[in-house]
């Protein structure tokens, strides 16, 4: 059976309410204040690759822990054969009947049992208690559901888990012959001394591939062409040092910044570890401890986008803990990524998934997260939702010529909406009660559907302030030709997009979801946006409007910022 997702009350703090994940993305990010049970969580994605850890992380305790699973065509013929005939079942061989059941969803409470005893030590298997369901399974053939408790369950059993502490470093070891990094750090230089220094490794993951994954992280920032180790003195003992090298100078990494050495923790997880014996060809989950600190929220951002591409190439299941909102922001409208807000009131902690983060103020209130902390970035273009952006930064790249990158040169900022009411851009008005846009950052953008359905309708008062105050300040609005964005998508990019044809390119101030229903049933603008915005050109988009215009004007813009 394959599991789907897990619910767990009474461990540690999340004493009295249940920590509830219906289901695992690539990337899958645990966001709150520090102390509130963001580590708990954690431990029980452990809990799911061994027994053992889950018969040390609870013992003595009172856990409720349940896993839900789907049934496959393999674990109907596994209890219900077809060979099998019996009247209970209205005579039909037993196959027929439990194919039914095929994709339906089954809950088990998981235990651990002792299985047998190794040089004095326990070694424990999953214990499966089915939790009977009479809207979905009939009691009346109990004795069929708990036969799958003896099924296997295709969780993460037998996965091998990669945990980096929030505490971690990397600093000068003695010589050892013990192929381990520990989720402090320790072992980092022992595992780049033997991958450089010992014939049954090769050298070049870490002088070549280690070395190009991280230059992909840390510029433009430096780029190192070298990375060695060598025997140092320290304390009256040889110990090995990792050694980076830039434009010709060496640097020791133990006295270089723990951003760096983070990253290096990271990319030794992903790259090093999985080619060691205990690793090699073993499927890994990554559990990641606040990647954040000590490094520069233009480089989070650089980590985070790396981690998110790397999941979805590999396949890779990655749990990340943060306090940290540029998380928000990174992972937000990206699919195969999901986000849940851990907080804790009076010792107890409870466990949220955020569904659209702009109207969950709550857990930017929970992270004591200030206006003027939002963003530090070299310039911000603020837009209503994640759509929005999709369009802009796709339209950046085909006019801009690929010169500006998301996170170095600009960053993407949500209003949300009804939300602007909420925001100005007048710097002069010190006692407002609004938010001050160029106050968080002097250089900004901003992009505001019209929402106009005819050539005259009148732009609504708010959105006059806006631009108003914008332009008082030379910076950039723009209000869009036609109703909303999605007005701009050349239809032939819709066409190439689903194979289809249709009849006619979106009226300006037409409502798009309806254009769209012959195509799109339900319309997900960030589905749709993702899907669209590949077959977005240039040639099939610079006569939609004022578009080509406003982008190039946009291009400036950044290039001002970034001078």
């Amino acid at each position: 059976m394959k599991i789907k997702g897990i619910k767990v009350k009474g461990y540690k703090s999340f004493s009295e309410n249940y920590i509830e994940i219906d289901h695992f993305e690539n990337i899958n990010v645990f966001i709150g204040r520090n102390n509130s049970g963001k580590s708990s969580c954690l431990d029980l994605i452990e809990c799911l690759c061994s027994a053992n850890e889950l018969e040390n992380k609870t013992l003595g305790k009172e856990i409720d822990y349940q896993i839900e699973c789907e049934l496959t065509e393999a674990d109907i013929r596994s209890v219900f054969r077809e060979s099998a005939y019996a009247g209970g079942i209205n005579a039909r061989n037993h196959y027929e009947f439990g194919k039914a059941y095929i994709g339906k969803h089954m809950r088990f409470n998981i235990d651990t049992i002792s299985s047998n005893i190794f040089s004095g030590e326990k070694n424990y298997n999953y214990q499966y208690r089915y939790i009977p369901d009479d809207d979905i399974f009939s009691n009346k053939y109990i004795r069929y559901w708990n036969e799958f408790s003896q099924c296997k369950v295709e969780g993460f059993n037998g996965y091998k888990i990669r945990r980096i502490d929030a505490e971690r470093n990397v600093i000068p070891e003695v010589e050892t012959d013990l192929e381990l990094l520990s989720s402090t750090g320790d072992g980092a230089s022992n595992i780049v001394r033997k991958f450089l220094n010992y014939s049954q490794y090769d050298e070049n993951i870490i002088q070549k591939k280690l070395l190009v994954e991280l230059n992909k992280i840390i510029e433009p920032d430096a780029k190192f062409n070298n990375i060695k180790v060598q025997q140092i003195e320290q304390d009256a003992t040889v110990k090995w040092e990792i050694f980076l090298e830039e434009d010709g100078s060496r640097y020791a990494l133990s006295k270089m910044g723990s951003g760096l050495k983070t990253i290096i923790l990271v990319l030794l997880n992903l790259f090093v570890i999985t080619q060691t014996k205990e690793y090699k060809s073993k499927e890994i989950i990554y559990a990641f401890e606040e990647l954040e600190n000590n490094l520069h929220p233009a480089l989070q951002r650089r980590l985070f986008e790396y981690l998110y591409n790397y999941s979805i190439e590999n396949n890779d299941k990655f749990f990340i803990t943060t306090h940290s909102h540029v998380a928000i922001n990174a992972f937000a409208d990206k699919e195969n990524t999901q986000i849940f807000h851990v907080k804790k009131e009076n010792g107890v902690s409870t466990l949220h998934k955020i569904d659209n983060y702009i109207s969950k103020s709550d857990l930017l209130n929970d992270l004591d997260v200030k206006a003027s902390d939002l963003l530090q970035s070299n310039g911000i273009i603020w837009v209503e939702g994640p759509s929005d952006k999709i369009y802009i930064k796709r339209w950046l790249e085909i006019f801009g010529k690929n010169e500006w990158k998301e996170g170095r040169d600009y960053q993407f900022q949500y209003y949300g909406g009804r939300m602007l009411y909420h925001y100005t851009a007048d710097v002069e008005k010190e006692d407002s009660d609004l938010i001050n846009i160029l106050l968080m950052n002097r250089n900004a953008a901003i992009v505001m559907d019209s929402d106009k359905r005819y050539t005259n309708a009148p732009i609504n008062d708010t959105k006059k302030r806006v631009r108003d105050e914008f332009e008082k300040h030379n910076a950039f609005c723009w209000i869009t030709k036609g109703k909303e964005i999605e007005n701009y998508l050349p239809k032939c990019a819709i066409e190439d997009t689903y194979g289809i044809k249709l009849e006619s390119q979106c009226a300006q101030y037409s409502l798009f979801p309806e254009y769209i229903k012959e195509v799109k049933n339900t319309f997900n603008k960030v589905k749709f946006a993702h899907e669209v915005s590949e077959h977005i050109t240039e040639e099939n988009s610079k006569d939609m409007y004022d578009l080509r215009t406003q982008i190039i004007h946009l291009c400036s813009c950044i290039e001002q910022w970034n001078k």
